[in-house]
């Protein structure tokens, strides 16, 4: 009976998996043929869109916590976390190739950006390559004992740590970038969301994503396969997690109070109650994750972890999306053709996440 109903589930997410990839397929197209067509319209007062907020903005959030995270390890030589250290490269390599797709997918209609879609592309291209590189060095010597080739040389792993340094500074430019585009038009930007530490919120914020993706993706993938992160590393996570969220949202409500805005004054509209989903999204699991007993509870880290990201996607889509709307007073609702090639790239890079856990000694 277990059998039956785990091959049902898994049937059902692989329904799921190709409507999703056949739909982002065909809008994609369509986009690409028709971009005049397109919401919004090219050369329209509002610059972003729903791919820009979701693949763009969280993909390479996303792969700036894995990096950072991986930096991490290495510096303090945490020979522990040896299976955290690949995960959270897969997940920064995956987070790029969504940016790259977002960039792409968004480039014959508004775009990230206007006027720089070829640079940016060719930036975040090259830090695909070099994640790539770490990726293949670190998975060297157990890709050469399956295939039953000779080992590479060992100073061959000593360039994983330049390189991987090289990767987080690229990471950390590209964050600085995408908040500098969002702040080039601050009459454009509602004051909610506009302020000179977006760069360093935006790096903040990764980490807090980066640990989630690393917790969730585990527990999805052990549920699968029977491997990931056992119940201590997990909670290990969930106690770094935990002192993230705090700082960053005890920065972000700073902020807040110091441009005079009163966060503790309700208003009844469309940015006051997203601004209240978006740091109540952050603030929920670290009320959880304050006590021991949550800690300790694979289930309830693995929930948590699932708000930190939703978070994460509230905020990116806060910043580039609602705080626009309400300093030009434009509305904007994603067509349909957004909402398939957005979440076709969000379900592509779940999916890879889990063939290459099933394929490579990930954990």
């Amino acid at each position: 009976m277990k059998a039956k109903i785990g091959r049902s589930r898994w049937n059902l997410w692989v329904w799921i998996f190709a409507f999703l990839m056949t739909g982002g397929i065909y809008a994609a197209s369509m986009r690409f043929m028709h971009p005049a067509n397109q919401s919004p319209p090219a050369g329209s007062s509002f610059p972003w869109d729903l791919i820009t907020g979701l693949d763009v903005l969280c993909g390479i959030a996303i792969a700036t916590g894995g990096f950072t995270i991986a930096a991490a390890i290495y510096v303090l030589n945490l020979k522990d976390c040896r299976p955290i250290l690949r995960a959270s490269l897969l997940a920064s390599f995956l987070g790029y190739i969504a940016a790259i797709l977002g960039v792409l997918s968004s480039a014959r209609s508004a775009g990230p950006v206007a006027g720089g879609t070829h640079s940016f592309l060719c930036g975040i291209a090259w830090a695909l390559l070099l994640v790539g590189a770490v990726l293949a060095l670190e998975f060297s010597p157990d890709l050469c004992g399956r295939f039953h080739i000779p080992e590479p040389a060992r100073w061959v792993g000593v360039l994983n740590a330049p390189l991987l340094f090289l990767s987080v500074i690229l990471s950390l430019l590209y964050q600085s970038r995408l908040a500098g585009m969002l702040q080039a038009i601050p009459e454009k930007i509602s004051p909610l969301w506009s302020t000179p530490e977006l760069p360093f919120f935006f790096f903040a914020s990764s980490i807090c994503a980066g640990l989630a993706v690393i917790i969730f993706a585990s527990l999805h993938v052990k549920r699968g396969t029977g491997e990931g992160l056992s119940p201590e590393r997990v909670a290990a996570l969930a106690r770094i997690l935990t002192v993230a969220l705090f700082l960053y949202l005890c920065a972000r409500i700073a902020d807040l109070l110091y441009r005079g805005i009163p966060v503790l004054v309700w208003k009844h509209n469309s940015e006051s109650m997203l601004l209240g989903l978006e740091i109540g999204l952050m603030l929920v699991p670290l009320l959880f994750l304050m006590e021991e007993r949550h800690i300790k509870n694979p289930r309830m880290v693995y929930v948590c972890s699932a708000i930190v990201l939703a978070g994460l996607m509230t905020n990116r889509l806060n910043t580039c999306i609602t705080a626009v709307e309400s300093a030009v007073h434009v509305r904007y609702f994603p067509g349909w053709n957004e909402w398939l090639i957005a979440y076709s790239i969000v379900a592509l890079g779940i999916a890879g996440f889990s063939i290459m856990a099933k394929r490579l000694p990930i954990y």
